[in-house]
Order: structure tokens, then sequence, then C-alpha cells
């Protein structure tokens, strides 16, 4: 018989059954004295005693289980809601300055908007606006946390290289997976990311998206056999230009069929309120070994369209590029983080 954890609550306190003497079981009749009886009463009063103690084990090993379950469902409660900081309340574009990055092990800055230029800028001029000791909000997969900018540091996606074009931050590596993060920290309120699994679908295209996507990519200068299987990567709805009606992103390529990890040709575009009679051609692999992905917007200048966070996906790694959209054109706003993109 399984005992009780010896971890887990003391099991329930039972009473003790003690068999009575003949005697005392003869009061008001006769005593009997055949040996016989009185070992078939000995082994009744034996097997009740026995069945009232197993009974009362077994609910104490079913008090113990249910307190493990109740502590599992805890912990993971504990492991899966972060509290983070509270929200930051205070100005946003086009009222102030900001800065945004992805996480590199350090700040990357991808683009910010200066406000007293009323111009978005990259790089060193990001980097700039943000001294060390300046309070900025990091986001990780579920909840935002203020932390405090260092002097610059070298992204872990460039460790070695001696490019110090990040912003340290202690403890940024620990504890929570940081995403991107913003200066000031009221800015985070302009980034609108997509939920993570929106880029790990793998969509059928119709014959009619097919067509037009084709077409669209023969227009920008696309090489391809028309029986060439077109396949999607990431096909997802995002709100660009603000006017009520979503706009689809598309992310396609052409597998080679004769070198794997390789492709034909493969890139983005964006259909403005779902219409991909004139789409924008948004970038193209220049290897041939990346495919891209949306991962969010953001408003950096507050006066719209939303810009479009990418990220760009290959073997080695991956990198990621604010673009902004101006009409029917779509200009990538600085290089490509991490070396991708050559």
């Amino acid at each position: 018989m399984k005992l009780p954890d010896p971890d887990g609550p003391a099991p329930r306190r039972c009473a003790v059954l003690t068999p009575r003497s003949p005697a005392e079981d003869a009061k008001g009749q006769s005593v009997v004295a055949e040996g016989t009886v009185r070992l078939q009463r000995s082994s009744i009063t034996l097997s009740v005693l026995f069945l009232f103690v197993a009974a009362c084990v077994d609910k104490g090993e079913k008090k113990v289980e249910e307190t493990k379950e109740s502590k599992k469902k805890e912990e993971t409660v504990s492991l899966s809601v972060s509290q983070g900081d509270p929200p930051v309340e205070g100005p946003i574009p086009p009222e102030t300055s900001m800065v945004f990055f992805s996480v590199e092990g350090a700040l990357y800055p991808l683009a910010c908007y200066d406000h007293a230029k009323k111009a978005l800028k990259t790089g060193d001029e990001c980097m700039a606006m943000v001294p060390p000791g300046a309070e900025v909000r990091l986001s990780s997969l579920d909840a935002e946390y203020n932390k405090v900018a260092g002097g610059a540091a070298e992204p872990q996606c460039l460790i070695g290289s001696g490019r110090s074009i990040a912003i340290g931050v202690e403890g940024i590596s620990e504890g929570a997976e940081f995403v991107y993060g913003v200066w000031p920290r009221s800015a985070m309120k302009v980034i609108k990311p997509l939920p993570d699994d929106s880029r790990r679908r793998r969509p059928k295209l119709g014959d009619d998206e097919i067509a037009k996507l084709k077409a669209a990519i023969k227009a920008n200068g696309g090489q391809f056999s028309d029986d060439l299987e077109m396949r999607a990567h990431q096909v997802t709805e995002i709100d660009v230009d603000g006017n009520g009606t979503l706009d689809r992103f598309y992310s396609v390529f052409f597998p080679d069929p004769k070198l794997a990890e390789q492709y034909i040709w493969s890139g983005a575009f964006l259909a403005l309120d779902d219409n991909l009679d004139k789409p924008i051609f948004i970038d193209k692999s220049k290897s041939q070994r990346d495919v891209f992905e949306v991962r969010g917007t953001l408003d950096l200048n507050g006066e719209g369209p939303s810009e479009l966070w990418l990220r760009l996906v290959f073997d080695e790694g991956a990198g990621e590029r604010v673009v902004a959209i101006n009409g029917d054109k779509a200009e990538g706003l600085g290089e490509w983080s991490c070396g991708a993109g050559v």
C-alpha cells in the first residue's frame, strides 16, 4: 500500500479501534468460552480495523495529490503571468522625440523621431538622443519593464566586431525575454506588435492572390518560370493608414527546386485596404536565402501612416528594420540590423 508523501501535508488522523475482551463483549450475555468463536470474533475485529485504517490512508493520499496539483497550478500561473511595471503616462510624438529599439543583448536603435527637426532618423543620431542614465522602457513577451540606459555597447549579434552601435542596459539579458524597447518610456504606447502566432502561420494562397502577386513581382523586376510553385511565409492583416479598413501584408517566395533553403525569389508586399490590384512593393531578398516577416507597426512621427516593423529571417539568424510607407512607395529607414540583408 502506497504511503503518503512525507513532504506533503500530514494525513488525516484516525481513531484506533481496540478489540474488546470477550468478557467485556459479553456483558448481559453468557461468556463464550470456545476458542474457535473467540478467534472468529478477533478476526472480524482486525478486518474492520484494517479496512478503517486503509480508508483513512487513502483519504490522506488523495489530499496530498490534490495539494500537489494545486501547487503545480499556482506555479504555472506565476510563470505565465508577469506583473511588470505599471504603465507610464507622458507625451508621445509629435509632442516629443522618441527612439525605437530592437533588443540584442543591448538596445539596438532601429529608427527615431527628432521633434526639433520634425524628421525621422536612424543610427548614431538615435543613440545621441538617449544619454546614459536616461530611463527607457522594455517589453518582453507579456509585460513591460522600466530600465536605465548605460553607455555605448556592442549588440550581441555583432559581438567581437568592435562596433559599439547599441546602448547597454544592466540586467537586459536576465529574467524576462525582452523583444523591443523605447525612449522615452511613455512612447511605448506607440508600438503595436502583432501576436506572436501571426508569424508562425503558413497560409495557403488563393488562385487570384497568386496571379496578382506574380504580376506584381514581374512588375518589380522578378524573374521566374510560370510553372514554379509560389508559397507564403506570412500573410496577416495590419492597420497602416488608419482609415478603418485593414491592410494585408504578404511575404512570399518561390523555392529553388535544385537547392535546399534557397529561393528563386523572396520578397514582401503590402495591399492597402486589402487591394492586391496595386500592391506596394516592400523589399526583396538580395541573397535569395531570406524571408520577410512583419512584427508590428508604429507611428514614429505621430502623423501617420504607420511604419512597418520588419524582420528578415535567414539560416544563421535575423535582422530588423523599420520601413516607412509614403504614398505607393516603401522606404527603408537605415540598414537592416545585425548585418542582415546583404
